[in-house]
């Protein structure tokens, strides 16, 4: 191969390693170069602009993820857990064949339209159907099996998540083979508990007490509509302390004797935000009886926080995905209060017994992943513009998927 040939593609893959772990600024070509070893005028020889490398990059993970969905079977009206796990460890040998496409898909598909959809457009080429507008083609007529593979992608991409990118200090996995097979056995069997453990006469009560009223936006704390409102103008890594400032008016010394730094910033908008919906969830999950009460509470208290809150769904999915890119100093206050929410009140008889995965934290690992379903369905209904009744029928499904796994679906043929 030619020595241009070469140089292009060790910027590629040089650039993949720079998503390493999710960050809080963009990839420069300076950073690029650096890495190759080459200079920024270097870089020019072999990619015209950073656009072309971000294209190639494109292509290059499109490529590799084709190829991993190819081996898969292509989506059926019936389910098992051989099929599941096959495609449960097929996608966890591909992120640690490709150790760094995994954290540039998540960073870079919350800007970058064209990652989003070709990435589904590749998993409806193999008849998997997860974020396409049809998901639901009669928006009155909710079927729970359309549900099925968006819960299967939601639950794998959370378990992924945290295994590939988090940050060490917050979950350590003690047998990988079998944090793998967990994760297929959740999601065929859930916590394998029966169907419907609450009844319907309860679950009215239970949707009573959920119920939500906020306090208007224009009573919140500032520094924090600010940083919303630029995210929902452009994307996290063009934040930056200067546009925060004339967000809000402020120097940008005045805005450094709040906070140190975008990370110390970021990091206290989040710790707000967890404290005010943990308040409310706190609260109400005081009427619960058992964890299976627990868990429902949790689930439609945050979905009815969301749907008076969308501006900030966004916030939360990039939180979740971002996470790794604070310092374990950072997110001292954010996991204490996660800490506090699963260990003293969200579930009050322990951690499900269907739910002992080799980790050194299970209350924690059970809580984010219930907390990142609730935040990727709210995106997914907001995306698509679900009336408000489909709040009633996410929780309802997802719920029963959570307790029963998606068997129980397939099962009743719905």
């Amino acid at each position: 191969m030619p020595r241009q040939e070469n140089t292009k593609e060790k910027i590629i893959e040089c650039a993949f390693s720079l998503f390493e772990k999710p960050r809080m600024s963009d990839i420069s070509l300076g950073e690029i170069a650096a890495k190759v070893g080459i200079s920024k005028t270097a870089f020019f020889r072999h990619y015209k602009n950073k656009e072309e490398l971000v294209e190639k990059m494109r292509e290059r993970f499109f490529e590799a993820f084709a190829e991993m969905i190819s081996q898969l079977e292509p989506s059926r009206p019936a389910y098992n857990l051989k099929a599941v796990s096959k495609a449960v460890h097929c996608v966890f040998d591909f992120n640690e064949k490709y150790p760094n496409y995994l954290s540039y898909f998540l960073q870079m598909s919350f800007s970058d339209q064209i990652l989003d959809e070709g990435m589904n457009l590749i998993l409806l080429d193999n008849g998997i159907n997860i974020l396409h507008d049809d998901i639901f083609k009669d928006k009155n007529k909710f079927s729970p099996r359309r549900m099925v593979p968006n819960y299967f992608e939601q639950t794998l991409l959370s378990f992924l998540f945290l295994a590939f990118c988090k940050n060490s200090a917050l979950l350590k996995i003690t047998d990988f083979e079998k944090y793998k097979q967990k994760v297929a056995d959740l999601i065929y069997n859930g916590l394998g508990k029966k169907k419907n453990p609450i009844s319907p006469e309860r679950k009215k009560e239970l949707d009573k007490i959920c119920e939500i009223q906020l306090e208007s936006d224009k009573k919140s704390n500032r520094f924090f509509n600010a940083f919303v409102d630029l995210l929902q103008k452009s994307k996290s890594s063009r934040i930056t302390i200067k546009k925060i400032a004339e967000a809000l008016g402020m120097s940008q010394s005045s805005v450094y004797s709040f906070f140190t730094n975008k990370s110390d910033y970021m990091a206290n908008m989040l710790l707000q935000e967890t404290e005010r919906a943990g308040g409310i969830i706190k609260e109400r999950c005081a009427a619960a009886k058992n964890s299976d009460e627990a868990i429902y509470i949790m689930m439609r208290s945050e979905a009815n926080y969301f749907a008076l809150r969308p501006q900030v769904i966004a916030l939360h999915g990039f939180f979740i995905i971002q996470e790794a890119a604070f310092s374990a100093s950072d997110f001292d206050g954010v996991r204490a209060k996660t800490m506090e929410m699963s260990k003293n009140y969200i579930i009050p008889d322990g951690v499900p017994n269907g739910f002992d995965f080799p980790v050194s934290d299970n209350a924690t690992l059970f809580i984010k992943w219930i907390s990142s379903l609730t935040v990727a369905f709210m995106m997914l209904g907001t995306r698509h513009k679900f009336p408000p009744e489909w709040l009633d029928f996410y929780v309802s499904t997802v719920y029963e998927m959570i307790q029963c796994g998606i068997k129980i679906i397939n099962k009743d043929g719905e």
